[in-house]
């Protein structure tokens, strides 16, 4: 008798036994951590997908610090689908798998459905990858927004074959046609339906391979993955995949302290501004609750081009009023030119429908919701247009230059700006 146990969430069942795969007249690719089976017309495509794969797999054992050994004996029996309706007929997909949208794992077996550009497919393969290895190595995945989003994580990439580079953000929709993320989590900033991060956290077990669901799990796995803070904690809490209820996350919460308030800040600011070639490098937002309140004296910042938003290292109370005033000169990119601005902005280049190289600033809030489904969305301002700012609760006041989050490398210089009190 097979046994077998059932983990709600897209493409996930774990099983501890699992009938073959038959290869019949399909075309058939082996290598060291996959076995392909698939009726793709490429041959060549095949072989990349496999060789994608094979090189994405050690990348994951140093992502998740694993030892080198920890996989020797793994290796995922995988069918990349163009005619579902003959892996059904050849019964390469058992009875017992459910109708699946894009892709599915089951133990060490997983089926993906062949997409529209080559990267998509690609993309899935190796997120049903990442399923199979945390069954294989940490007994389960957790709760829905964790195994979703680490297995996005693991799966967005740059590259191909023995090239590819994983837990990577692309650089351009050109880069990963049809996989869409960036398009619904937009639409979402634009309706000001952006999920709170416990919102996130809350998620139930999604059969139906709803892309929001992918995106923001993935977004909250970026925010922890990617600050050193929380880093440590994210990956000691895949050693608790097989727990998929609420214990994972209070464990995670327990182990993060007093860093939550800061977490969801700096969660909000991400989703107003992930997009095409964001860098976490670049986007990291120094934070922290320790930071003074503002004793009304006079304030002195950098502000640089080729950073994200920037704190200006205080806390604003409650009912204090600003004057910030600016200047300064920026160069924005060389190719095909140097464009160089100052505070107000290029008038003739705009990002987000505001002027390039232009000095913005938001208030944003110490204190957050935990109850809250939603995040208020940021309200990001111009120094030109409110050079005089009241502010209605205790709030870190960030500036950032526009331009677009891909584009920050070849950008130097500073603005220099000065807060002070309003009158």
């Amino acid at each position: 008798m097979i046994q077998s146990q059932l983990i709600f969430g897209v493409g996930i069942v774990f099983a501890w036994l699992v009938a073959p795969l038959k290869a019949d007249d399909l075309l058939v690719k082996d290598g060291r951590y996959i076995h392909l089976t698939t009726d793709i017309a490429s041959v060549e495509e095949a072989e990349r997908l496999v060789a994608s794969f094979d090189a994405a797999v050690p990348q994951w054992v140093q992502f998740w610090n694993m030892s080198e050994d920890a996989l020797n004996d793994f290796k995922v029996q995988a069918c990349v689908i163009r005619n579902k309706v003959k892996f059904n007929q050849s019964g390469l997909i058992p009875p017992t798998v459910p109708d699946f949208p894009f892709g599915y794992a089951l133990g060490n077996q997983v089926w993906v459905l062949a997409q529209q550009s080559q990267y998509y497919t690609r993309h899935l393969l190796l997120h049903e990858g990442v399923h199979s290895l945390a069954y294989h190595v940490f007994n389960g995945a957790g709760p829905t927004w964790f195994q979703e989003g680490s297995a996005e994580l693991l799966a967005t990439h740059h590259g191909s074959g023995s090239d590819i580079r994983i837990n990577r953000i692309p650089q351009s929709r050109e880069d990963a046609p049809y996989w869409g993320r960036f398009k619904r989590m937009g639409q979402a900033t634009d309706k000001g339906k952006v999920p709170s991060f416990h919102a996130v956290l809350d998620y139930q077990p999604n059969l139906a391979g709803d892309v929001a669901t992918y995106s923001w799990s993935w977004a909250a796995c970026m925010v922890l993955s990617s600050y050193p803070e929380y880093h440590s904690a994210f990956i000691a809490a895949a050693q608790q995949g097989k727990e998929t209820g609420p214990a994972f996350n209070r464990e995670l919460q327990l182990s993060l302290g007093k860093q939550w308030p800061i977490l969801a800040a700096r969660w909000r600011l991400a989703c107003h501004d992930l997009d095409y070639g964001f860098d976490w490098q670049k986007e990291q937002v120094k934070l922290s609750a320790n930071d003074p309140v503002w004793n009304g004296k006079n304030l002195k910042i950098q502000v640089r081009p080729d950073q994200g938003w920037q704190s200006c290292g205080v806390r604003i109370p409650r009912g204090a009023k600003l004057a910030i005033t600016a200047e300064g000169e920026i160069t924005l990119a060389d190719q095909p030119k140097a464009w160089v601005s100052q505070p107000p902005g290029i008038t003739f280049q705009y990002h987000r429908g505001r002027p390039m190289g232009e000095l913005q600033f938001c208030l944003l809030p110490n204190a957050n919701d935990p109850q809250a489904k939603q995040i208020e969305p940021l309200k990001v301002q111009s120094v030109e247009d409110q050079p005089t700012v009241n502010v209605a609760q205790y709030s870190w006041l960030l500036f950032r230059i526009n331009d677009a989050c891909g584009k920050l490398d070849d950008n130097r210089g500073s603005y220099q700006v000065s807060i002070e009190r309003g009158r």
